[in-house]
């Protein structure tokens, strides 16, 4: 027979995040509005704790997920921050955090700004993955209950990165990301400014706040020094800062499975690429047994 091995969480990511960029095409004027409220601290920071990542981690994944608050999960033992806050879901608390941006509800509870526009906007995401399509669902869900009004848009992927990358026509996407390595070093296309995969304020020269400007310092600071704990130190603020600015909302890192037949020898699976056969010439199959006959 076979056996399943759930290794845990791996380094792949989820996040939502909203449209960030500089967009100078009058032809995106409407979401060039509602990147008012999106580049709002405290809009982002009631969307995160709006989300039932619990309910995401049962209904997507079947419980085998973990929920997420930064962007190094827990599979990645070496380099997460585990003293990142991991606050639970909280209507409450997101309707605070709205108040304190100038949000309000009108008559029929729906969310208004301080212009009296209601806030609706859409969700893109892959629609070749089943997995992000439902989370962008529950998504959709968490936030009506905010008053929002959210809507799903499953684009081909290819149609998905060229509105990411090319014509920043999105207001915003759930999208997963992840490298095959647990060092920083891979991820610094993410998060330096200049990154090639900075999602937000993409194709910018230079940092354009002193946040991501203390990101870029710490990330070229760790790039040059040799301890792993004064590394791992740097990278513990770099951590603390996308949690503390949520340029992404991390939501879950679903957990690696593999399978074997049982009997396999020197079969042990890890969590990092390849899974299974990063020991392949040590794998072997038990010579048959021989039995007396009668």
């Amino acid at each position: 027979g076979y056996r399943l091995y759930d290794l845990g969480p791996g380094l792949n990511y989820n996040f939502l995040f909203f449209n960030l960029n500089n967009l100078a095409s009058k032809q995106l004027a409407e979401i060039a509005r509602k990147q008012t409220w999106f580049r709002e601290l405290n809009f982002r920071k009631a969307i995160s704790a709006a989300i039932d990542r619990a309910g995401i981690i049962r209904l997507t994944y079947q419980g085998r997920a973990t929920p997420l608050w930064g962007h190094v999960t827990p599979g990645n033992k070496l380099w997460v921050n585990s003293a990142l806050p991991q606050p639970p879901q909280s209507l409450a608390r997101a309707r605070q955090f709205l108040e304190a941006a100038g949000f309000s509800w009108n008559d029929e509870g729906t969310l208004i700004d301080s212009e009296g526009k209601t806030v609706e906007f859409s969700i893109i995401t892959s629609a070749g993955n089943a997995q992000r399509l439902q989370i962008a669902t529950i998504l959709q869900e968490d936030l009506r209950q905010l008053g929002m009004r959210v809507h799903v848009v499953a684009l081909e992927f290819r149609a998905l990165l060229d509105r990411l990358f090319q014509t920043h026509n999105y207001e915003a996407c759930v999208l997963a990301l992840g490298s095959g390595d647990a060092d920083p070093n891979p991820e610094m296309n993410v998060w330096l400014s200049s990154g090639n995969t900075h999602l937000w304020n993409l194709g910018q020269s230079q940092a354009s706040t002193p946040w991501e400007a203390e990101i870029d310092r710490l990330l070229q600071q760790q790039l040059t020094t040799l301890k792993y704990e004064e590394r791992k130190r740097l990278y513990d603020r770099v951590q603390q800062l996308v949690a503390e600015n949520l340029p992404f909302l991390f939501l879950a890192s679903p957990n690696i499975l593999v399978g074997a037949k049982e009997g396999l020898g020197n079969f042990r699976p890890a969590n990092l690429d390849h899974y299974t056969l990063w020991n392949v010439e040590e794998l072997f199959w038990p010579k048959k047994q021989a039995h007396p006959t009668r």
